[in-house]
């Protein structure tokens, strides 16, 4: 899904140990994402996203503000407005709807910030 443009960026992708609770993370300076080795696909494919998103976003380092843009951007990606839509009408909550999507719930509630910005109705 990303490798298109990973390689128009010249990032490259390599699986790594991390430190304990890191599923990932971006280095600026060698435009390098590591990604834990053992992910189950789900958290793989959130956790490939976010740090592409820190790269396209060209983050340097952690910010929280780094972090919120990367998590939106990253829902941006894996998450259609109509697919939000259709799994919060059917199931009503952030586990469910992220459950149907195929994403993790911090995908779904960054997803909710983005439509609130609009002022769009959400999941709770």
């Amino acid at each position: 899904m990303f490798d298109s443009l990973l390689g128009r960026l010249g990032i490259r992708v390599i699986e790594e140990y991390l430190p304990d609770g890191w599923w990932g993370a971006y280095d600026w300076y060698s435009r390098t994402i590591y990604l834990r080795p053992g992910l189950a696909p789900v958290q793989r494919r959130s956790t490939l996203a976010h740090e592409c998103a820190h790269a396209v976003l060209d983050h340097h380092g952690h910010h929280p503000r780094n972090e919120t843009a990367a998590k939106e951007l990253a829902a941006s990606w894996l998450i259609t407005r109509e697919e939000f839509m259709l799994a919060a009408k059917a199931h009503g909550t952030v586990q469910a709807a992220a459950h149907e999507l195929g994403v993790l719930p911090r995908d779904i509630k960054a997803f909710q910030r983005i439509l609130e910005k609009e002022g769009a109705p959400c999941v709770s």
